[in-house]
């Protein structure tokens, strides 16, 4: 009888401590699962870049706003030239209006002629700048107007260029100190070559 309530005591106290030990494993595996989460909380926040910009819904408000006005100004145009047109033509004669309609879409394919001309000596001017091994920058001051005008201004710019590099070269051996005192020729030269070319640029538009 003594025995049995023994063995008995000792398979309540290991039950008891089987219940019992169960509840830190719990706890622990809860803790790490927390941990975990906040790990990856904090990973997310450092991936999100730190110099976007959050938009509130005033901000978008505000970019439809303008986007509406904007084409509700361009049709208003559109009308409004179409309306004008409507009543020019409404006090011409048959002879004037076909007359009219004939020169407007002389002058469409004169616009569209001249944009393709445009286009084509563009291109043939930076094949030529890159030959002459000029920076292709220089394709925005030439003259499109034709052929002639536009190696011309090929000829000029690179004039011009080639006159501010070498001065920028004579600078820089006669020892002249740099603004900030570790620049090199070609940070030095640009400053120049871009107000020359600027200046060349004012005259051919003037």
């Amino acid at each position: 009888m003594i025995n049995f309530c023994y063995l008995r005591a000792l398979q309540l106290r290991r039950a008891a401590n089987d219940a019992g030990g169960a509840t830190p494993a719990n706890a622990e595996s809860t803790q790490t699962t927390d941990a975990g989460k906040a790990d990856t909380d904090k990973t997310a926040d450092e991936d999100k870049p730190s110099g976007e910009k959050a938009f509130t819904q005033a901000d978008v408000d505000k970019l439809i706003s303008q986007t509406i006005a904007k084409e509700r100004a361009r049709a208003d145009k559109a009308v409004s030239a179409a309306k004008t047109e409507a009543e020019k033509l409404a006090t011409m004669t048959a002879e004037q209006r076909a007359e009219h309609e004939r020169q407007e879409r002389e002058n469409k394919l004169a616009a569209r002629e001249a944009e393709l001309s445009r286009r084509e000596l563009r291109a043939t001017a930076l094949q030529t700048l890159a030959e002459k091994q000029l920076p292709a920058e220089l394709a925005e001051v030439l003259d499109y107007t034709d052929a002639d005008k536009c190696s011309a201004s090929i000829t000029s710019v690179e004039k011009t260029f080639r006159a501010a590099v070498q001065k920028g070269v004579e600078e820089r051996l006669k020892g002249a100190a740099p603004a900030a005192g570790k620049a090199t020729l070609s940070q030095s030269t640009p400053k120049t070559l871009q107000e020359s070319v600027s200046a060349y640029y004012d005259k051919t538009k003037g």
